[in-house]
This record gives structure tokens, C-alpha cells and sequence, in this order.
């Protein structure tokens, strides 16, 4: 056979097996770099084929489920990059206009831990400030809202009066930690809209979130290609957390240190920057060494638990995110080998992940729901739990929308209000709920001994 004939055999084989490979081997149905749905084979019929509609299906599937799409889209966008001539300054910006993403599953299984995704097409928009290859939100809160938050806020505290505590936790945007002295402007917009809160609030206890961060400033706060606070950076919420409630913050150096690399998130999907993906993050988190399960649940109802976990190590890459409770789903139950009857429930976006991991050192229990998806009636659950703390911990796009105010408050409608604490014996009633304990009292949490990381941490 002659070489032009064996090279048009093997171009007949492999013009066979892409598209046989691609309609009949496993498929990823989500594009964690691109943060969108891949297209699905198109249903058959006759009507969409006369249209052409059946055909740009069936183009839509080849094009998200070419092999190697990922190389070639980074590929292309060095290209991009390169024939714009783009000089290699120190400081840009990039306008974007985030695409509204079409909703995904939230009934528990794996398409749940995508939802997080959705915090940037709740605010985010508009131009984006890029220095040394960390993105920047020019957004910066807004103290006209606050006052709305804090109501709501008093709210709960008002129903849950002498029985459980309510924290305002809220995490401060990026932009109050971009490091040129020009930008100042925009710490001091952050700090008036977290004061305003603090200033309006009448019951609630107030997490001083931005004041710890602003302490430990040196450190890498908020990552360079995702929207998200870094794992220190919501160290820095959880000590603002610990000493308004009168805890003793665990020492990062005493949990297991863990580490990955090459983590490009939903900012560099957003601005698809050559710098940016030049500087992809490094991701460090930090475990408490304390025994810790975890469950979650659909949108509503307790029957049907799922197997989850506090941590998911497995998560690589543009989804390194998603290693705090495995991301986002609208319930999910941590139980703790830190028995002292303590509990707690956290309303968050996924800025709270990052967060809630941390508590596993002093409650026995903690309740973690998504106010953009969870239909439960948290009112409910938390008398017939009897937890002692609420914890408002979200960032600070959440507490500045109207319509996101409105999601937390209905977390709370149609309870059937709080319940007497029960009493265990006929003479002793139960101690009273946590607004009325000693506030000094530390709680130690429960060691568990665990082998050395790979980090030697």
C-alpha cells in the first residue's frame, strides 16, 4: 500500500472515532473553567429538522464535547492576548458582562456543588481591575442598604429572643484589599457599609469580619482569579465570629495544613486574562483536627440525607473551591465529635463554605443553609434543634440586594415559632439559651489524633 493510501486510512479511522468517542464514552455535562451547562445531544424531532434547529443541536454538542476543548480554548485565548499586543503593565482593566446561567439542579446530587457559580451573576458586572495578575470587583457595598439588612437581621433576633443568639457575619468585598494606596477609597466604602450594619442593628451581635482581616493584611485574603475569600481570609471572619461570641479561635497552626496548586476560578473565567492565568492561585486550606461528618439535603424536607463531607479533597483545579463542603446545597448537617451539646445554624452563600468549617471545633452540631436555594423552614428547625447561635455569614454582595434580603427572610416564614426549651426532669429546669451564659466561657475543642500531611504541617 502506498503512503498517501495509509494516510488516508488513518484519516478515515480517526474521522470515525472522534465523533464515535465523543456520542459514546462518558461526557462531563458542566465546564467547571467555563462555569456554564455543556450541551446535550439533542432529542429528535421532525419539526427541529426541517428547521435546522436539530443540526445546530447536534454542532452545539461537537463544539462543548471536542477532546482536548479545554487546551484548545486556552490555546486560543493566548492568541487573543498575543495579537493585542498587550504590553506587560502592572495594572489594567477588563469590562465584562457576566452571562445569566441558566440554573442548575439543586435537589442534592452532584450538579449541587456547581450552584456557587451563581454568586457572580447575582452583582458582578462592569469594568474589573487587574494588578500583577489578580482581578479586582470595582464594586465596594453600599451603606444605603445596610440599614435593610440589619432589619432583617432584628427580625430574627426579636423570634429568637432567649433562646438563640443571632451574629451578623458579613465578609467584605475584594476591593478593600487592593494593594495601591489610589484605590483607598474602596476600603473606606467597605468599612461604611459593614458600620452601618453594626450601627443598625438592635439585638444581633456584630462580627467585626473586615477589622480581623485588616489585621492580618500581610496575608493572601482573597484570591487572585475567584470572587471567593481564601481560606485565611474567612480565618479572618471566624476569629471576628469567636470573639463575639466569646470563643477561643483555634490557631491555624494547629489544624492539618493542606495544599493545591493551579487554581483558576470564576474571575479568570469571567475576564479570560493571559495574566491572570499566567498567576493561578494556590490553594490552601486548613483542617481542624476534630472528627466531623456530614449530610445534605434537597431543597426540602430531612428524609432523604445524603452522604457528603466537611471536606472534598478530590476537587482540582477551577473547582478547588468547592473542596469547603463539597459546595453549595440548600441544607447541610455537620455533626462533630465535640460533644457539648452545642448548636448552630449558618445562613450563607458561598462565601459561608469557606467559613462554616471552621465551627466544627465548638458545636456538636451545625446547620448550614443556602438562602438562595433552601426551601426548609429554618424557624422550624432551629426550635426543634434547639440551637443556640445563628450566624449570618455571607459576603457582602448578598446583604446589599434587596432581593437576596428578602431570600433570608423567608428562610424564616411560616415557622411555628419558637418553642419552651424542654425540661429533663421535674425540678431542674434546662439551663437558659446562649444569650444568657457567661460569655467568657472558652470552649476547647475535642483533638483527634491524625497521621502528618503531605506538607509536613
Amino acid at each position: 500500500m502506498r503512503i498517501s493510501g495509509i494516510y488516508s486510512v488513518l484519516a478515515g479511522l480517526i474521522f470515525v472515532a472522534i465523533p464515535a468517542v465523543m456520542i459514546g464514552g462518558e461526557q462531563e455535562s458542566i465546564s467547571l473553567e467555563e462555569k456554564r451547562k455543556l450541551a446535550e445531544w439533542p432529542d429528535f424531532r421532525w419539526d427541529d429538522w426541517v428547521s435546522g434547529a436539530y443540526g445546530s443541536g447536534v454542532d452545539a454538542y461537537f463544539d462543548d464535547h471536542l477532546p482536548g476543548r479545554n487546551a484548545v480554548i486556552r490555546w486560543a485565548d493566548g492568541v487573543k492576548w498575543a495579537w493585542g499586543l498587550h504590553p506587560a503593565v502592572r495594572e489594567h482593566k477588563v469590562l465584562v458582562k457576566p452571562a445569566k446561567r441558566e440554573q442548575i439542579d439543586t435537589s442534592g446530587g452532584d450538579s449541587a456543588r456547581m450552584n456557587y457559580l451563581q454568586d457572580f451573576d447575582e452583582s458582578y458586572s462592569g469594568e474589573m481591575l487587574i494588578i500583577d495578575g489578580a482581578v479586582f470587583t470595582q464594586n465596594s457595598g453600599n451603606p444605603a442598604m445596610s440599614p435593610a439588612f440589619a432589619k432583617m437581621l432584628n427580625e430574627y433576633a426579636e423570634k429568637l429572643a432567649g433562646h438563640t443568639r443571632v451574629f451578623s457575619c458579613v465578609a467584605p468585598l475584594s476591593s478593600a484589599f487592593i494593594p495601591v494606596q489610589k484605590y483607598r477609597r474602596y476600603y473606606q466604602r467597605n468599612k461604611a457599609t459593614l458600620d452601618a450594619i453594626r450601627d443598625h442593628l438592635d439585638g444581633p451581635l456584630f462580627c467585626d469580619v473586615l477589622g480581623e482581616m485588616t489585621a492580618r493584611q500581610d496575608q493572601k485574603l482573597f484570591f487572585g482569579s475567584d470572587h471567593h475569600w481564601t481560606a485565611r481570609g474567612a480565618y479572618g471572619g471566624y476569629a471576628a465570629f469567636c470573639k463575639a461570641a466569646g470563643f477561643a479561635p483555634v490557631p491555624l497552626e494547629q489544624m492539618q495544613r493542606k495544599v493545591k496548586t493551579g487554581f483558576l476560578g470564576s474571575l479568570y473565567a469571567l475576564t479570560r486574562d493571559a495574566s491572570v492565568r499566567d498567576h493561578a492561585d494556590t490553594f490552601e486550606y486548613f483542617k481542624p483536627r476534630v472528627e466531623a461528618s456530614a449530610v445534605r439535603f434537597g431543597e426540602s424536607g430531612l428524609d432523604h440525607p445524603i452522604k457528603s463531607s466537611v471536606f472534598c479533597d478530590g476537587f482540582q483545579g477551577s473547582s478547588c473551591y468547592m473542596t469547603f463542603i463539597c459546595g453549595d446545597a440548600p441544607l447541610v448537617k455537620i455533626s462533630t465529635g465535640v460533644k457539648n451539646g452545642k448548636k448552630a445554624a449558618v445562613v450563607k452563600n458561598s462565601m459561608g463554605n469557606a467559613f462554616s468549617v471552621y465551627l466544627v471545633s465548638h458545636y456538636e452540631e451545625i446547620w448550614v443553609f443556602d438562602f438562595r436555594y433552601s426551601k426548609h423552614v429554618m424557624l422550624d428547625i432551629i426550635a426543634q434543634e434547639e440551637i443556640d447561635d445563628l450566624i449570618f455569614a455571607l459576603g457582602m454582595y448578598g446583604a446589599m440586594s434587596s432581593g437576596t434580603i428578602h431570600m433570608m427572610r423567608k428562610l424564616g416564614e411560616g415557622g411555628v415559632g419558637m418553642r419552651p426549651r424542654p425540661v429533663h426532669n421535674d425540678t431542674a429546669p434546662v439551663p437558659p439559651a446562649a444569650p444568657n451564659r457567661d460569655s467568657s466561657a472558652i470552649l476547647v475543642p475535642q483533638i483527634v489524633p491524625q497521621s502528618q500531611d503531605t506538607n509536613g504541617q
